[in-house]
């Protein structure tokens, strides 16, 4: 009899992705919800369909929540963008659907998921005041 210690899993990448990440993976690589979010057809990125539908049906299920700007906070914490394009003359913006990109969250390169890393705070301090920093005339708050 083999020990359950030596039965070797397959593993996903490299045992060290965050569930954040696998859970994501997992929720857009999945056919069966494709209609809510699925892969760009490039596969270069991915689309959420119906933030509503996607924040109710699938979040609780996978995250315990159905907070859809949690998700999209910690979607920006580990690095990735929302893809503007321009259709019909204006930014596609707050609809119904959203794009994110990662340049390691690619269609069938699941292994890159440990290359991901969570965006760490530099100070865990707030100032207590706020210096300004002038660019281009613009005067920007500087933390």
């Amino acid at each position: 009899m083999i020990p359950v210690m030596e039965i070797v899993m397959p593993q996903q990448s490299s045992g060290n992705v965050p569930a954040f990440l696998a859970k994501l993976w997992k929720i857009v690589d999945n056919p069966e919800t494709d209609l809510l979010i699925s892969w760009t057809d490039e596969g270069s990125s991915f689309i959420i369909k119906n933030q509503a539908a996607f924040a109710r049906d699938l979040l609780p299920y996978y995250y315990k929540h159905s907070n859809m700007a949690s998700f999209v906070r910690q979607l920006n914490m580990y690095g990735f963008h929302k893809v503007l394009s321009v259709d019909s003359g204006g930014l596609k913006g707050e609809k119904e659907e959203m794009e994110f990109a990662h340049l390691y969250f690619l269609r069938g390169q699941e292994h890159l998921l440990s290359e991901i890393k969570r965006k760490v705070s530099i100070g865990h301090t707030k100032p207590t005041h706020i210096l300004p920093t002038i660019r281009n005339d613009k005067v920007l708050p500087q933390y």
